[in-house]
């Protein structure tokens, strides 16, 4: 009896142990299909393998259905929650979101795309940067960094990092803004193109023609209080004060490529994607 009792706990603690490397197995496992789309929703799969890096200080980003501060009331992009740096102290506070390991060898040219608010406190906002590393051990590399304040979800597309990316992270920096919000985070291997900026999603503010060569046009339901033009990597290249429902603004000097035109309005700020031929 004693020996079959012995017997008993040793298979018991070994299938504990078991079912426990599996679970963290699990809690860990790379994500190796694409496009994969972090919601940071309550039912996410991977929302559990999202791990924290203090860089300065220890401010957690939470996942919520309110910002901490500032765009309080305002509404998760896609669902109901997003990722939420608070940024609610008079710190420098820094602290990197970084993803579940990735597994990108099938996939030639890795696209990371995202929805961001970073509204202004006054006159500041937040710092957002994303990195990338090759291995658990590699330092990180940084893809992009900026500060322009967004008060509604802005799209960042198509950001390009290179193959057999480990993992990414997604860095905030306090500089006494309000909260900073990053929803819909997704990886693949898609890049943007022609037939995706014919059919825009329904906006008051109709920009043409797309492709665009020298001269943008808008019209608008609202007036258009100012357009500003950014690169694929979120840094501001023209801004034009408006102030009309219809008008044009000149890109002739902007090299070939994908811009992101933003335009505001009274009842806030919508974004575009155009093509520069």
């Amino acid at each position: 009896m004693k020996t079959n009792l012995s017997f008993g706990k040793i298979k018991n603690r070994y299938l504990f142990s078991m079912m426990t490397i599996f679970s963290t197995m699990g809690l860990n496992a790379q994500i190796s299909t694409f496009p994969w789309t972090e919601t940071f929703e309550d039912d996410s799969p991977t929302r559990s393998s999202w791990t924290q890096v203090f860089e300065t200080n220890t401010m957690n980003w939470t996942f919520s259905s309110s910002a901490t501060t500032g765009s309080v009331g305002v509404p998760a992009f896609a669902g109901t929650k997003f990722a939420n740096f608070p940024a609610n102290s008079a710190s420098a506070d820094k602290t990197k979101l970084v993803s579940p390991p990735l597994n990108t060898a099938g996939l030639s040219a890795p696209k990371i795309s995202f929805y961001l608010i970073n509204p202004q406190q006054g006159a500041n906002a937040n710092w957002v940067r994303i990195y990338y590393r090759f291995s658990a051990t590699d330092p990180w590399s940084t893809v992009m960094g900026f500060q322009p304040p967004f008060s509604s979800w802005y799209f960042f597309g198509n950001i390009g990092v290179p193959p057999n990316v480990y993992q990414i992270a997604i860095e905030c920096e306090n500089a006494q803004g309000y909260s900073t919000l990053i929803d819909n985070f997704t990886i693949s291997n898609d890049v943007l193109s022609v037939n995706d900026v014919l059919n825009p999603s329904k906006s008051s503010v109709k920009y043409y023609p797309n492709p665009v060569k020298d001269v943008l046009n808008f019209t608008s339901k609202e007036k258009v209080q100012e357009i500003a033009v950014y690169d694929a990597a979120g840094k501001i290249i023209q801004s034009h004060k408006v102030n009309s429902d219809q008008g044009n603004i000149d890109v002739s000097t902007l090299n070939k490529g994908m811009y992101i035109i933003s335009g505001k309005t009274e009842k806030g700020t919508e974004t575009f994607k155009v093509i520069k031929n």
